[in-house]
Order: structure tokens, then C-alpha cells, then sequence
């Protein structure tokens, strides 16, 4: 039985493959940059809304590790759009989350 491993090619017209690295790499530094700025900030507040953000980032940059493996072959594309897209949810949950503590603990602080 012979192991299947799909690869895009980097080279070729059709691929797009070094235009897709390059993208996933770009996308990589930046996510690991918001990532470790939102680290320094909850290290700094301490509160659950940035720590809500930092696992928001993490995964984020969680995404770009989805990407680049799926471009090594060590994801099929079926499991690189599952992956991607619960990654996606888990964001979103994640952002929401933090807006809505930190709406609800500042109305409970501050007399309105």
C-alpha cells in the first residue's frame, strides 16, 4: 500500500505554489507578532480579556500552522479545511468572549 502525500509544487504556473508560501509566511510572522504582543499586554493586566486575546491569537497563528503543514503534505485537504475552519470558530468564540467580560466587568465596576 503506498502513502499518497500531497504537496504544492513551488514552482508553475498553475500552483501558485511560491506565492502561497510566501503568504503563509507572511501570515505567520504576523499572527506570531499580535501573538507575543498580546502576551506582553496580558502579562501586564493580568485580566481574563487579554488572556481571552492571547488564546485568540494563539489560535490564529494555529492557522498558519495548519497552512504550512498542509503545504509540507503532512495535512490532506480535507483536514486542512476542518482544521481551518474550527480554528476559525474558535476565534471568533474567543474575541466575543473577551469583548463581552470586558463590557460586563466594567459596567459592574464603573456606576452607570
Amino acid at each position: 500500500m503506498a502513502l499518497h502525500v500531497h504537496t504544492i509544487p513551488l514552482i508553475g504556473p498553475a500552483s501558485m505554489g511560491l506565492v502561497t508560501v510566501v503568504a503563509v509566511t507572511i501570515a505567520a510572522l504576523g499572527a506570531a507578532t499580535l501573538f507575543g504582543l498580546a502576551l506582553a499586554a496580558f502579562v501586564r493586566r493580568r485580566s481574563r480579556p487579554y488572556l481571552l486575546l492571547v488564546a485568540a491569537f494563539a489560535a490564529l497563528l494555529a492557522r498558519s500552522a495548519v497552512a504550512a503543514a498542509t503545504l509540507s503534505g503532512l495535512l490532506s485537504p480535507t483536514a486542512h479545511h476542518v482544521l481551518e475552519h474550527g480554528l476559525d470558530a474558535v476565534l471568533v468564540a474567543l474575541v466575543v468572549a473577551a469583548v463581552y467580560y470586558a463590557r460586563t466587568v466594567r459596567r459592574e465596576v464603573s456606576p452607570s
